[in-house]
């Protein structure tokens, strides 16, 4: 790996920076999702444990008072969720510089910023400046990600620490690397389970360079064919994320303490048993398994931007074919490096492939592999860029052609991008007649709002489908919807009712429809494609 110098960095933050300003301006527009809707909930449980310790720390960690503040949302590690606790006690409740939402969704936006200031350093460190830019403007530019980075949720903050893992990986020289590694690699599993997953890459990675040496060991000796078999040394990498990891998981999750054992394999048991949510694919309802082997490869296809899915593609079989040269002619750094690169892009979409895996949060799932996605279409599309940097212009027109497509889709179907798709289907209009999947969370729903404080008579029951609770209480703090109207799950009882156009809102749409009592008020669309419809009942509601 190159070094990264002090300009490198000054860069990396410039370009971290920008996005964050965009995601911050793009947010306002962006729905409550039904996950943060939750980690809003566990943030505030969260501020209430943080000032009880600082005023009576005895009483704080007694088990009953853990047990009382953090056993909410207990299915997920906590890190994400504090530092929106923190963000809200900060910016929103003492210096009052901004709302609710936005002061939960910094730490993720900044999270989403920082996997694209570590991208360009990625690039950097593996060819070279304009390779890091490349890379680092196609992760940014993709609408699915843009998304995601604007919300108080962890996919984003997934992305830029199993990135930082890597990085540190890749730059663990001496004892302060190991050190950082460890540490980083602890942050990385406080976030979200997909990082345990990563030593699992490492391993395999280590295997194939000492593919030779373990060939070797199994191969028979001695006149009797007797086989003999050494372990290579254990890496130092290994005892570092081994031991340090684990401390840092234990020690940012108070709901661990009274029972770590017991607690974390519960943790692990839900994760391992999760329940399945359905998923429209090319028109067919997958509501349980076995699930498409080809759902996350196709995912991608249909939603990263067209030129990014040739240049991958192109790059993939590049990379690919530096390695089998390697099998032909030996060992060689580079190869180890491609293993490297290979293995962060596609083992988290061959994890997700699985017929039995929940697929229902779409390419969030496997977002963590999009930075080397971005980093392997960079480095198959550089030989090109050295040809034409003579005349700045054209090789600036080329870098826009294969980065401007992404962002005109993120503009154009902003602020509904989770349910974007690329030209390949032909956009969202396109996807929609395939019978895609336009959206999950119930985040649709901030576009009608306004209609719904205009129509909705005093003390309304709103029926909501896919918004819940927590984010319907958090319209009304925020002030976006009228605090005298009712939520309510009882469908028959509501007097409005807010429509999601999913697979498993399906059945809401023929009922409501089906009702002589009620009429349609607004749609919110896309394109023509809808994605919420709000009906009310005749009559003053």
């Amino acid at each position: 790996m190159r070094p990264i110098g002090r300009q490198d960095r000054f860069v990396a933050a410039a370009l971290g920076g920008v996005f964050l300003a965009a995601v911050w301006l793009a947010q306002g527009s962006v729905g409550v999702t039904r996950d943060e809707g939750y980690y809003f909930k566990a943030a505030s449980e969260y501020s209430g444990w943080f000032k009880l310790l600082l005023s009576a720390p005895t009483e704080a960690l007694s088990v009953g008072v853990i047990d009382r503040f953090w056993s909410y949302n207990h299915e997920h590690p906590a890190l994400m969720k504090t530092l929106f606790a923190w963000s809200d006690l900060l910016f929103h409740r003492h210096l009052g510089w901004m709302g609710e939402i936005t002061a939960m969704r910094l730490p993720g936006m900044l999270m989403g910023s920082l996997a694209v200031a570590l991208t360009y350093l990625l690039g950097v460190g593996w060819r070279g400046r304009r390779v890091g830019l490349v890379a680092a403007l196609l992760l940014a530019a993709q609408p699915r990600f843009f998304y995601h980075a604007q919300l108080a949720c962890f996919d984003s903050a997934i992305t830029a620490l199993w990135l930082a893992t890597a990085l540190a990986w890749l730059y663990r020289d001496g004892l302060y690397g190991h050190l950082r590694l460890g540490l980083v690699f602890g942050w990385a599993i406080a976030v979200k389970h997909n990082a345990f997953f990563f030593p699992i890459l490492l391993l395999l990675v280590f295997l194939w360079r000492q593919r030779e040496e373990l060939w070797r060991g199994l191969r028979p000796k001695g006149a009797a064919g007797a086989a003999g078999f050494a372990l290579p040394p254990i890496p130092w990498w290994v005892l570092a994320m081994g031991l340090i990891g684990p401390l840092v998981f234990v020690a940012h999750w108070p709901y661990l303490w009274p029972d770590p054992m017991a607690r974390i394999g519960a943790y692990f048991s839900f994760h391992l048993h999760h329940e399945h949510y359905p998923v429209r694919f090319f028109g067919n309802g997958l509501w349980e398994p076995p699930f498409p082997l080809i759902f996350p490869f196709m995912m991608w296809a249909t939603t990263l931007s067209l030129p990014f899915v040739i240049a991958l593609v192109g790059g993939i079989i590049e990379q690919l074919a530096g390695v089998l040269r390697s099998l032909w002619w030996g060992p060689s750094k580079a190869a180890d490096r491609q293993v490297f690169l290979l293995l962060n892009c596609l083992l988290p979409l061959l994890l997700i492939a699985a017929p039995t895996v929940p697929i229902f949060g779409g390419t969030k799932h496997w977002m963590n592999a999009l930075p080397f996605a971005a980093l392997i279409a960079a480095l198959f599309c550089e030989p090109i860029f050295v040809r034409l940097q003579a005349r700045r212009w054209v090789l600036g027109a080329a870098v826009a052609l294969i980065v401007i497509p992404a962002a005109l889709t993120t503009m154009r179907t902003h602020p509904h991008n989770i349910g974007a798709y690329s030209g390949l289907l032909g956009g969202i209009r396109g996807a929609a007649d395939q019978g895609m999947q336009r959206q999950f969370w119930g985040g649709a729903a901030r576009g009608l709002l306004a209609t719904l404080n205009s129509q909705a008579g005093r003390g309304a029951r709103i029926f909501c489908d896919r918004t819940n609770k927590e984010a319907f209480e958090a319209y009304q703090r925020a002030g976006l919807l009228r605090s005298d109207l009712k939520f309510t799950m009882q469908i028959g009882r509501a007097d409005q009712w807010l429509v999601f156009h999913q697979p498993d809102s399906d059945w809401v749409l023929s009922a409501v429809r089906s009702r002589s009592d009620t009429t349609l008020v607004a749609v919110e669309a896309v394109e023509g494609v809808p994605m919420v419809s709000l009906f009310r009942r005749k009559g003053p509601s």
